[in-house]
């Protein structure tokens, strides 16, 4: 059985209804209303809540009802919405047509002036004696460059710099470092942003901010006695280290022939302190030599101190080296030290020049090859004996004045040898009753000996 279902069985009316079989003449239509958003504008500063809905009833009729609703489904005020999503419901009153949409109001975009934004976040870091380094916060709007200003406290005139490149790009930097400042001085300081027009005029620039203040450290102290003990060719360099409390932990001196620029360098112990012996310097010569102290400050995280905290060269100080050693010993001779004929006297007079600190001498056995040395023989002395040798052997012995009193560095070269052969067992056979006068010799002196049969014979 057919049953009968009344109802708009138009499917382009706005109130079809699928159920009805039978057309009872309700079908209603909206062709031409549409819900319209006439404001959503997003807010005009970060956080404001001004934004708007509105919408136009059927044929552009005032006459029409508008819900708006959150994403949460509360309704709202259509006319003071903050930014975010929105649904609204609009309701032609006459024709009861209705219509839905899905509004966002956006969180706005604000373009900023940079020359309104006054530098901000100020700090200076990696301070020493003589440099800094300035530091402020990225602002949100980026200038040209950025003109900074410093003067010690107190005074009444400022040095001015820029930081960044002076062009019409935008400089995105936030520190500039400085050197030439004063040790052990308090300063201020302030900055400003600035914007430049491309044919590099300014455009605008910001206000000054906010003083803030500084202090560079204490001038590096530097060694302190500089002295030298000269030889000849060698020099003992010594420095002492300031007061403990710089912590100097390195130290270097150099020194130069004056009138030369050809420097040579020695280096300080841990405490920073010189004491240093140093060759291959000429006679007779003038020198001079100053020093550098590194001093513990701007301590990183790794315990290093700041290698560019340091005092910088110092005064020089002048030293001349010593003349060559000339205390040569002279008129050497050779005779036996004992009637054993088991010893060797070894006789020298003072130089001309004077008696030097102190000789050295050494005597060999040419026969056994042994050898003996002697370091520290008083400079006022004129001979040494050596007992204990054995009778018949052939010795040589030579001898060197000492000038300084250490080392072998200032002191005369080696006399040629003395030779000499122990007791007569040797002279037996050929020849007999040798003799030499007179014993010591000064150059000249005589040997006389008899000889069993003529021959050839060679004297040494």
């Amino acid at each position: 059985t057919n049953v009968e279902v009344l109802g708009c069985i138009d499917p382009s009316a706005d109130n079809f209804d699928p159920n009805a079989n039978t057309d009872d003449s309700s079908c209603t239509y909206c062709g031409d209303f549409e819900a319209v958003l006439i404001s959503s504008s997003d807010a005009t500063a970060a956080g404001a809540c001004d934004g708007s809905i509105q919408a136009t009833g059927e044929g552009g009729s005032s006459n029409y009802s508008l819900v708006v609703y959150d994403a949460n489904g509360v309704p709202q005020n259509p006319f003071g919405l903050c930014a975010g999503t929105y649904s609204a419901e609009v309701t032609d009153n006459g024709s009861s047509c209705t219509d839905a949409l899905t509004i966002t109001i956006a969180e706005p975009v604000v373009s900023e002036d940079p020359c309104a934004i006054v530098p901000s976040g100020l700090f200076v870091d990696n301070i020493i004696h003589n440099r800094i380094v300035f530091n402020w916060s990225a602002p949100s709007a980026a200038p040209s460059h950025y003109m900074i200003r410093y003067r010690a406290v107190g005074s009444s005139s400022w040095t001015v710099m820029t930081a960044g490149p002076v062009n019409s790009n935008e400089y995105t930097g936030t520190s500039r470092t400085r050197y030439f400042m004063e040790p052990g001085t308090t300063y201020e300081w302030s900055m400003r942003a600035r914007v430049l027009n491309e044919d590099g005029t300014t455009n605008c620039q910001s206000s000054w901010s906010s003083n803030s203040e500084y202090t560079t450290l204490p001038a590096c102290a530097n060694l302190e006695n500089l002295s030298v003990s000269t030889e000849a060719n060698w020099v003992t360099l010594m420095a002492d280290a300031p007061a403990a409390e710089w912590g100097v932990w390195q130290s270097k001196g150099k020194m130069r022939e004056v009138g030369t620029n050809s420097y040579r360098y020695v280096n300080g112990d841990s405490q920073g302190a010189i004491n240093f012996l140093k060759g291959n310097f000429d006679a007779s010569t003038e020198y001079e030599w100053h020093t550098k102290a590194w001093c513990t400050g701007n301590v990183d995280a790794n315990g290093d101190s700041d290698p560019m905290y340091h005092s910088g060269w110092g005064d020089f100080s002048a030293f001349s080296t010593e003349d060559l050693c000339d205390a040569v010993a002279t008129n050497l001779s050779t005779s036996a030290g004992n009637n054993a004929n088991t010893a060797i006297t070894m006789t020298w007079d003072t130089p001309e020049s004077g008696a030097p600190d102190h000789y050295f001498l050494e005597l060999t056995n040419e026969t056994s090859g042994q050898v003996w040395q002697w370091n520290n023989i008083a400079g006022n002395s004129n001979s040494k004996t050596k007992y204990g040798l054995t009778t018949g052997d052939d010795y040589s012995w030579r001898i060197r004045g000492a000038c300084g009193t250490n080392g072998t560095s200032w002191a005369t070269s080696f006399t040629a040898p003395v030779y000499y052969t122990l007791g007569g067992e040797r002279l037996a056979g050929p020849v007999a009753n040798l003799d030499v006068y007179p014993n010591p010799s000064r150059d000249i002196f005589n040997v006389t000996f008899e000889s069993a049969k003529a021959q050839t014979m060679t004297v040494r």
